[in-house]
């Protein structure tokens, strides 16, 4: 397989990333000899590792956070991440944080840890699609990383965030999917913070 072919290819079907058996289903009749294809095409400087089992045309400049969501999909940016971003929290991060409805993971990107943690189908919800991103709005982004909290998943500090700016409406719509006991937990801790006063939900 000519680096001519491959580079096409690829861009004609607008793969970004891709794997030994991505290549051996293009090119099914260089199926027995991808690993070695690939390996000279790294050596070359033609193809990019991006993980373990992954890689890249080294032509495409893609960002850390859409190649995790490449990588791991679905998943979108949240938690510190997201919180950054939005300036909820002034320190900045280094490290990508997302959430999936697939098992909890870490991968290393361009020397960057991405971290994605589990989330229930239920609450895969609240982002959007911004310049190729899925990235959580900023009132899913803060109740998912206080759902974290909740869990004793994450130990954040959350009197010091900024959210004034937080629509408080979506904020209470969004937060009423959540489960009751989470709900709970909020209006004592967090939301006196925002002067967010949720009615009690129905069971």
């Amino acid at each position: 397989m000519k680096a001519r072919i491959l580079i096409e290819e690829l861009t004609q079907k607008n793969i970004e990333t891709f794997s030994t058996n991505d290549l051996r289903r293009l090119f099914p009749k260089d199926s027995n000899n991808v690993t070695t294809i690939i390996s000279r095409m790294v050596k070359n400087g033609i193809v990019i590792p991006v993980c373990r089992g992954r890689y890249r045309l080294k032509q495409t400049d893609i960002e850390v956070e859409k190649l995790a969501q490449n990588i791991y999909y679905p998943s979108y940016i949240s938690f510190e991440s997201a919180l950054s971003k939005y300036g909820i929290i002034n320190q900045g991060t280094y490290l990508t944080t997302l959430a999936t409805t697939r098992h909890s993971k870490k991968i290393t990107i361009d020397n960057i840890e991405c971290i994605f943690r589990t989330i229930k189908p239920k609450l895969y919800f609240g982002f959007n699609l911004i310049n190729g991103i899925y990235i959580a709005e900023a009132e899913k982004a803060v109740l998912d990383t206080l759902y974290f909290i909740y869990l004793g998943k994450l130990k954040i500090s959350f009197t010091d965030w900024y959210l004034k700016d937080l629509d408080i409406t979506k904020l209470k719509k969004y937060a009423n999917r959540f489960d009751k006991s989470f709900l709970d937990y909020i209006q004592k801790t967090a939301f006196p913070i925002v002067n967010a006063n949720f009615p009690v939900r129905k069971k």
